[in-house]
């Protein structure tokens, strides 16, 4: 973890949103339509995942998403329930990494607890959901990701890195 990584820069509220869905993102590999709203004026076939797409099991029992060792299960299942490539209600399991910050059940238990705690959520919520300083709920976009993805990798710089912002996006997530 760099000092001036992604997950390090958590200033407001949508920095942590951003945090914890590109870490758990890049876990399962997924679309950024998957994890946030993306602006387009033609129906996607990708679902966007919500609140009730997200499982958590410790020792094979499932946990309720508002049990206080969340946090501390074995896995985190996600079922996609439906793909850019017609797949339908696939389920994906991660397990626990051991790590503090790049840990899937740490990145996702964080997000479920985060979207969980704005006023007026449910499970039909949707896991970009964030709580904005002026109290409004918006979500997360793809371009916003886009844009705090780029920043970061400036912050470190190319002699760091070997790449720059131009050679980053959110698809990035789903190549790496």
């Amino acid at each position: 973890q760099h000092p001036t990584g992604l997950i390090a820069v958590r200033h407001t509220t949508l920095d942590e949103a951003v945090s914890q869905l590109t870490v758990g993102a890049f876990f399962f590999a997924m679309r950024s339509c998957e994890y946030s709203k993306v602006s387009t004026s033609e129906e996607r076939r990708t679902k966007l995942l919500t609140i009730k797409n997200i499982r958590f099991f410790h020792n094979h029992r499932e946990l309720r998403h508002d049990d206080p060792n969340l946090h501390l299960a074995d896995s985190v299942s996600i079922t996609f329930e439906f793909q850019k490539n017609d797949e339908r209600d696939v389920t994906i399991t991660m397990h626990r990494t051991g790590d503090a910050d790049l840990c899937p059940v740490l990145a996702w238990s964080r997000i479920v607890r985060r979207v969980r705690r704005i006023p007026g959520t449910s499970d039909d919520s949707p896991v970009c959901t964030y709580q904005k300083a002026n109290g409004t709920v918006g979500l997360v976009t793809s371009k916003q990701i886009l844009q705090r993805i780029r920043d970061r990798v400036a912050a470190i710089g190319r002699d760091v890195l070997g790449f720059g912002p131009e050679d980053v996006g959110t698809h990035s997530i789903r190549s790496a």
